[in-house]
């Protein structure tokens, strides 16, 4: 393919004239050269990356034309003039649609899932073979074994194929969904329009023809009269056909009659057994052929050992079986709870919703963090709906709005169990997670923080506009109902420090990172921090930028809500510079760009000119700046701290149960590496869990469940849906796929052949069972659970 591109090369320039940005005219064949199909394919997939969206294709014979074309934005529309060769839109695809203006070879639309092709002439043999959506319309007559191996796939349109005038010989074989129509106009053959021996092994779809025909498959197929609903859909459909192939004027004959019309359509099994051909039963079988050719009187006569007149016992139960299946509900997570840092348990919420009992739902998910909505609902970039089975079937389940379950609710029952008392010095969301998951499980805590209230970066740094700032402040008073003790505007000193590690049984440090990175060059002194710049105005403070052109050093999260607050304020033009590339995202970044910022890297920054207002860079550029912000990024302020816990670049080193050197003094949250609130959140309830096991005498702590792959989960049972706002996380829950948690559909019990699942009713809901002296170890239980709840165990 290497060598026949490079000899093209130098023809490609001519054989491809762009109309305008999204038109382009495809030649193939260039000066007498003619183009291979694997290197027209590639002109056509290069122009479409390129901008093209409609595509004139002057063809010489090449084969694939149009097919393969991945879904855009826009619908893509090729239009073949010359001959084309075969598989014409072989597994075309949605957005795309294709007109040969011409007849066409072999296999048009071959496979075709969702590409609407018309052809202004004939088609080969094999037209629309195992087609699974889309349309295919025909101006002329299709080729022998046209719509074989057609499918119909429930969660789409059916596939549709019209021809104008006639069909060739075996139309339709195994047949197994889809819409026909064959028109019989001005047919080649008046006296059979489907051709010799139509619809042999049709098992699903309908056949709509005009005209006479010679016989079909009576085994698979019968003969009807046009229904109603028929004749609706036909004379709808019809204009749509007719304008595609530029002859709307032979509508009215075309539908001046119902009665010229019929249908064939397949029998349905119970049909089928009536007008089977071969009905010897089983034991007539054996006794008349088996037994004679194979059995005592046969070949394998003098091997078989067991009992005469009985099933040969092949298939075993018991010990003897080579699997056996294990129902392991809730035995893995979810992914999305295992892409939650705090391993939220959402497929069980969404389960428990999915069954009405709101209350018990609210309660699980208030159990796992102190501030549901305002970090689930809000501020979190929602990892879990990212790594959500349902991405696979259409969109990721709404887990984003399980935070509206609880904005008010009460906060949760506890008991004091334990005298240890617990200190946490900082009462951001690491702190509090950290309080609240110690109390919930019977502890003594109380929080010491500097500032005059609760909540840490999201309090102080994030813009209000990002979030619900009025529940959130209810959450803050839901936490301080549950914890022991709440100081506020105690910051904590060497002495004081001194004080609560003699005081307390165990303590943790969760203050974060609030200290402002600072780069060294001329004019640095004359750059406002970032952070005090967001602190005061969430302080209630209003900054003069009206007019001013605005630089921002450092382009990630916090680098957008500082530029995005700067337009807000006044500022004429807002840059975001960075030395890499650029780590903002999400909404953050979002609502920068909406707002005008522009982002500019790499850039090294020289010096500030106050004077001159002009931010100079190494590469000799700069940018006006009337005021400058550093926002590269936060340390922790530790100097309160024991100097052997902190490590040489200012942070705290932790092992995997954020035990510091010291084993009282624990560390999490932003103090030992910067990260999402999410993980904050997540730091606090490990800690907390950690902290009980220890303090409980435990050893060691359960490990955590490993992930539930996404190949176990039936995805094929799940149409696409969608739910409109008001459906709320509720509606949400309906479209869960229920990873890794059992339905209890029952689908498992009604496959087992053998009948060896068996339901049963508990105290506290409901377990499946698998009987070992009636299992065979088929494992067809674990091939149909939709959630992916059955495990097939190899047996020794």
């Amino acid at each position: 393919m290497y060598a026949e591109r490079s000899i093209l090369e130098p023809k490609i320039a001519e054989g491809m004239e762009w109309i305008d940005s999204k038109t382009v005219r495809i030649y193939g064949n260039v000066n007498g050269f003619r183009v291979p199909s694997r290197i027209l394919e590639e002109l056509v997939q290069d122009s479409i990356k390129k901008g093209a969206r409609k595509i004139f294709l002057v063809a010489d014979g090449q084969h694939g034309i149009g097919g393969r074309i991945w879904p855009r934005e826009e619908k893509i529309v090729v239009i073949v003039e010359g001959p084309c060769g075969q598989r014409l839109g072989s597994m075309g695809m949605f957005g795309t649609e294709i007109v040969v203006k011409g007849s066409a070879s072999n296999d048009v639309g071959w496979l075709n899932c969702g590409a609407k092709i018309t052809v202004l002439g004939d088609v080969g043999d094999g037209a629309f073979n195992a087609a699974a959506q889309g349309v295919l319309y025909v101006k002329g007559s299709g080729g022998a074994r046209c719509d074989t191996l057609t499918k119909h796939n429930p969660r789409f349109d059916p596939p549709q194929s019209w021809y104008l005038r006639d069909v060739g010989d075996s139309f339709a074989e195994f047949k197994a969904g889809g819409i026909s129509v064959v028109c019989g106009y001005n047919p080649r053959n008046p006296e059979n329009v489907l051709g010799y021996r139509p619809c042999v092994g049709m098992v699903g779809g309908v056949i709509y023809f005009r005209g006479n025909i010679k016989g079909f498959s009576e085994e698979d197929v019968k003969l009807l009269s046009l229904e109603e609903s028929d004749w609706l859909w036909l004379t709808h459909n019809m204009k749509r056909f007719l304008e595609a192939i530029g002859e709307e004027g032979l509508f009215d004959e075309l539908t001046r009659n119902p009665s010229e019309w019929m249908k064939l359509v397949a029998l349905t099994p119970l049909e089928r057994k009536k007008k089977k051909s071969f009905s010897i039963s089983m034991t007539e079988f054996r006794i008349k052929h088996w037994e004679k050719e194979v059995g005592k009187d046969g070949i394998f006569a003098e091997y078989i050992d067991h009992e005469r007149w009985t099933v040969i016992p092949y298939v075993v139960t018991g010990e003897l079986r080579k699997a056996k299946p294990n129902w392991k509900n809730e035995s893995y997570l979810s992914p999305c709870s295992f892409a939650c840092p705090t391993n939220i348990p959402v497929g069980k919420i969404l389960s428990i919703l999915r069954s009405g009992n709101l209350d018990k739902a609210k309660k699980q998910l208030i159990s796992h963090s102190p501030l549901p909505y305002t970090v689930c609902g809000e501020l979190c970039p929602n990892l879990c709906m990212e790594a959500c089975t349902r991405c696979l079937v259409d969109s990721p389940v709404g887990i984003n709005r399980m935070g509206e379950l609880i904005s008010d609710v009460e906060p949760p029952e506890f008991k004091i169990k334990s005298e240890r008392k617990i200190a946490i010095i900082g009462g951001g969301p690491a702190g509090m997670s950290a309080a609240w998951h110690l109390t919930l499980r019977g502890y003594l805590v109380e929080i010491f923080e500097a500032e005059k209230t609760l909540g840490g970066k999201i309090e102080f740094l994030i813009p209000r506009e990002r979030f619900n700032y009025e529940i959130f402040r209810k959450e803050i008073e839901r936490f301080i109902s549950v914890v022991n003790k709440v100081h506020l505007g105690e910051r904590v000193t060497k002495d004081k420090f001194r004080n609560i590690y003699e005081g307390y049984d165990l303590i943790i440090i969760a203050i974060g990172a609030h200290r402002p990175r600072r780069l060294q060059f001329p004019g640095s002194e004359q750059v406002i921090s970032g952070y005090e710049f967001l602190k005061e105005i969430n302080e209630g403070k209003k900054p003069d930028l009206k007019g001013k052109s605005v630089v921002v050093i450092g382009a990630g999260n916090v680098g957008m809500d500082v530029a995005s607050l700067a337009y807000v304020f006044g500022a004429s033009s807002v840059y975001a510079i960075d030395i890499q590339k650029p780590k903002a995202s999400g909404k953050e970044l979002e609502i920068a760009k909406k707002r005008g910022v522009k982002i500019v890297w790499p850039k090294n920054v020289k010096e500030y000119d106050k004077k001159r207002k002009r931010l100079i860079f190494h590469d000799g550029s700069f940018l006006e700046a009337d005021s400058v912000f550093f926002a590269i990024g936060d340390i922790p302020d530790l100097d309160f701290a024991p100097s052997e816990i902190v490590s040489s670049d200012g942070w705290i080193q932790i092992d995997e149960n954020f035990k510091t050197r010291d084993p009282k003094i624990y560390a999490i949250g932003d103090i030992t590496g910067l990260g999402l609130i999410t993980h904050a959140i997540s730091h606090g309830k490990r800690v907390a869990e950690y902290i009980d096991f220890y303090l409980s005498g435990v050893t060691s702590k359960p490990a955590l469940k490993g992930v539930i792959p996404y190949d176990r989960i039936k995805k094929e049972y799940y149409y696409g849906t969608t739910y409109e706002k008001k459906e709320g996380i509720v509606g949400e829950a309906q479209r869960c796929l229920s990873c890794a948690i059992c339905r209890d559909c029952r689908i498992c019990e009604a496959a087992c052949f053998s009948n060896a699942i068996k339901r049963i009713e508990k105290d506290q809901g409901f377990e499946y069972i698998s009987e070992d002296e009636s299992c065979i170890g088929c494992g067809i239980c674990s091939y149909v659970c939709p959630c992916g709840i059955w495990e097939l165990e190899e047996l020794p």
